[in-house]
């Protein structure tokens, strides 16, 4: 039977089961023609949810000729008052991508604002640049909501032609300030970069001046753009501070270019390892530079029991490559007591088994002064999940980690005697080795 007529028929039958598994072997088989297509447009507005979603995930899938069919279709629901059928339709028309455009266009013009925007908006998810020139006019709309839809296309299509028009914007709008900047960060040329620099100087709102510096971290390529924020650091508030702070360390990051702050602005590292953000605190990490002091330990402790594996790493490596053995051990002993402290005995392995990757980058001192603290600290934590340390410890480095288990069990008493050959066991290492 043909499908499309198949298609009806169920669909008259109200065999809505069956009408769906009809349209998933269609998908599947991507046994589609004009007739199919034209079906599955008229499901969109199905009672039955079911039957609804598998029509548009069958509709969003086209591609050519078909595609362009199923936009010419369904483009005019755009214009439709019930707004799940509204919002339907843009979703499809924003999977079919550039087929879609040409039926757009004339919705640009609409005199119905929420049409014109909504068409703008999508022309932003289809990323039609090429029809850049088309959306120019809304710049000027009589309707802001559509003007800001213009500003976010226009951003996100990385449009240089309209960066005059948005400082026009910009100095005569105060409600598209912030939809100006983040668009004039998308576009990031120099000219773009240029004026978010002159308006942050300019800029007295502290809200803007916090979007002005977020936006700057989005394109922006010139380490001296990162130079010129950071030397006005300690002329802004705290809050502004930590922003910059995390858009100097993003253009660095970037541009592989080492930033630490300078001794007397390391606080702000501090401050921003505590922060919820992500990014925030992966700026305080990367400002922290590759050599750490004592005071950092707090701070880096904080990220480290988040448990990202990345961060993890990243601290990891700088420490055992640039730092001394006694930064390492200190490093270490503030580890084990931060587990103590939060009763988490035996949570070492995690975080221990990431030595693993680093290990033959490591200096030989260091690797020594690795393997002395975290048997000093095992024999402190006394809990014999720690076995599994131990473990890895002698697979790291068994000779060394045999010469550090023998001097500590020299020096113990029976109780931490007995407690070494039990982790022993548990490890699998014969206990014996211990007393020759």
């Amino acid at each position: 039977m043909d499908k499309a007529r198949l298609i009806k028929e169920l669909n008259e039958g109200n065999e809505t089961s069956l009408l769906i598994e009809t349209i998933i072997s269609i998908a599947q088989t991507n046994d589609f023609d004009e007739d199919v297509v034209k079906s599955l447009c008229e499901l969109i507005t199905h009672d039955d949810s079911g039957v609804r979603d598998v029509a548009v995930r069958a509709l969003c899938d086209l591609k050519g000729d078909l595609a362009r069919l199923a936009a010419e279709i369904i483009a005019p629901h755009i214009l439709s008052h019930n707004i799940e059928l509204r919002n339907t339709a843009g979703d499809i028309l924003a999977h079919l991508g550039e087929p879609s455009a040409e039926f757009l266009l004339n919705y640009l013009d609409n005199p119905d604002p929420d049409v014109r925007k909504f068409a703008c908006d999508l022309f932003g998810l289809i990323n039609t640049r090429h029809l850049a020139h088309r959306i120019h006019p809304l710049l000027d709309d009589p309707d802001e909501n559509v003007v800001q839809a213009a500003i976010e296309t226009l951003g996100n299509y990385q449009d240089e032609a309209i960066i005059e028009k948005l400082v026009k914007i910009y100095n005569t709008k105060e409600e598209q300030k912030p939809n100006v900047i983040e668009a004039l960060g998308k576009i990031g040329s120099r000219k773009a970069i240029d004026f978010l620099i002159f308006a942050l100087t300019d800029e007295k709102d502290d809200f803007l001046k916090t979007e002005i510096i977020d936006a700057l971290s989005i394109n922006c390529d010139d380490i001296e753009v990162a130079r010129q924020l950071f030397s006005k650091i300690e002329e802004v508030s705290e809050t502004i501070q930590i922003i910059i702070l995390k858009t100097v360390a993003a253009i660095s990051f970037r541009l592989g270019e080492e930033f630490t702050l300078p001794d007397n602005l390391r606080y702000l590292a501090y401050k921003a390892l505590f922060d919820d953000d992500d990014d925030i605190r992966a700026a305080g990490l990367i400002s922290l530079g590759n050599v750490f002091v004592k005071d950092d330990f707090p701070s880096l402790m904080n990220e480290i029991f988040k448990g990202n594996s990345d961060t993890q790493s990243f601290v990891l490596e700088k420490l055992l490559k640039y730092n001394s053995p006694e930064i390492i051990k200190d490093f270490f002993k503030a580890f084990y007591n931060e587990i103590i402290n939060r009763s988490m005995i035996g949570c070492d392995i995690d975080f221990l088994s990431l030595l693993t990757y680093l290990w033959d980058e490591t200096p030989d001192n260091n690797k020594y002064a690795v393997i002395d603290v975290i048997f000093d600290n095992l024999i402190v934590c006394k809990s014999i999940e720690c076995s599994s340390a131990v473990e890895l410890l002698f697979k790291l480095d068994y000779q060394k980690s045999i010469e550090k288990i023998k001097q500590l069990y020299v020096i113990s008493d029976d109780n931490n005697k007995e407690y070494i050959e039990e982790l022993f066991n548990n490890a699998g290492i014969d206990t014996s080795l211990i007393h020759h």
